[in-house]
């Protein structure tokens, strides 16, 4: 595996005694909170590679058969809202999600989220690797269907062969820490996500209509920060009519204008939870997102998050006080609007 920033961990490293209680805080660590099983075999082995940069991580893992589970008490324990696209490299691996029952071997992914009930077991030695964003950013762009995508793409697919190569490429150099802009690979990671999951729903599923509206979408991520980005600035744009641009964004459930304001809040919301912004103020954040009145940003802050943003910027202080000297940053507080 590539040297570099990532975090190793390996079983080998850790007394055998104490290597379920290493193993079962490292699960944990990265993937939120499970019931973790302990091992059949008394020499266990597993290793993991990971890497985080704000909310988006990669995890290189190896591991002898193994068990977990994540239900309602798991859940709520640790409130983690993250969506999981998951290659599997070798070996086998069984998920149960709800009623669903899902074997994966090479060359196979597995899309999941932290908040549905679910669990896995390893049958054969197994290397995966994982990829993991907010799911809010998957809300955002599927504002009405993110939770009905599939749930898991063949190895045959076309939609797993694009993932696979993507993934393939991106972690190592994630790893290493050459890619260090974690919202732009969100980004990316969510935009081909929803391309795949349309190459294997066939050319008749993905209409005409929805690929506009992709590119629609990319088109406000690339100018958030215009002020003058408007429905019908953004219809002249994309060279389609004002009519037909809301008719879009009508079939997801909001608005364009809605849209535009959402994804210029979570921007804001960005930049109030980063440390290295500390020195920006509230109204220089809400401008540089394309606001032009910070009591209108204000409202539509509190509107979207359930806290103004200088109380959530309090709360992001006083919880980065409260941490642990050495410990890796973590999200930000849970706003009450956050969970639906």
């Amino acid at each position: 595996m590539t040297h570099g920033p990532g975090r190793r961990w390996d079983t080998r490293d850790i007394p055998r005694a104490q290597q379920f209680d290493a193993w079962q805080a490292m699960l944990q660590s990265v993937y939120g909170t499970w019931d973790v099983a302990r091992p059949a075999k008394p020499d266990f082995d597993a290793h993991i590679h990971h890497h985080a940069v704000g909310g988006f991580q990669i995890v290189d893992c190896v591991c002898d058969p193994c068990a977990a589970k994540r239900m309602g008490s798991e859940i709520r324990r640790d409130g983690r809202e993250a969506l999981t696209i998951q290659l599997v490299l070798s070996g086998f691996e069984t998920f149960a999600i709800e009623d669903r029952r899902i074997s994966l071997g090479a060359g196979d992914v597995l899309i999941w989220n932290s908040i549905r009930p679910m669990s896995f077991e390893v049958t054969e030695r197994l290397r995966k690797i994982s990829v993991t964003v907010p799911l809010a950013r998957l809300r955002s762009w599927l504002p009405t269907r993110w939770h009905s995508i599939a749930t898991n793409l063949p190895q045959v697919s076309p939609g797993a062969g694009l993932l696979s190569s993507v993934i393939g490429a991106v972690s190592p150099h994630f790893l290493a820490g050459a890619l260090r802009d974690g919202e732009a690979l969100t980004e990316s990671v969510i935009s081909l996500l929803v391309n795949a999951i349309g190459c294997d729903r066939g050319d008749d599923a993905l209409t005409r209509r929805g690929a506009q509206l992709l590119i629609v979408k990319d088109y406000i991520h690339a100018h958030l920060s215009d002020p003058d980005l408007s429905p019908s600035a953004l219809a002249s744009a994309n060279r389609i009519s004002l009519r037909y641009l809301h008719a879009l964004f009508e079939a997801e459930g909001t608005t364009v204008q809605q849209y535009i304001i959402r994804e210029r809040v979570l921007r804001c919301r960005r930049e109030l939870e980063n440390p290295k912004m500390a020195g920006r103020t509230i109204t220089d954040i809400a401008f540089g997102w394309g606001f032009q009145n910070s009591t209108h940003f204000g409202r539509r802050f509190k509107a979207e998050m359930g806290i103004s943003p200088q109380d959530f910027r309090a709360d992001v202080l006083v919880a980065a006080r409260r941490q642990p000297a050495g410990a890796e940053a973590s999200s930000a507080p849970e706003s009450p609007n956050r969970r639906r």
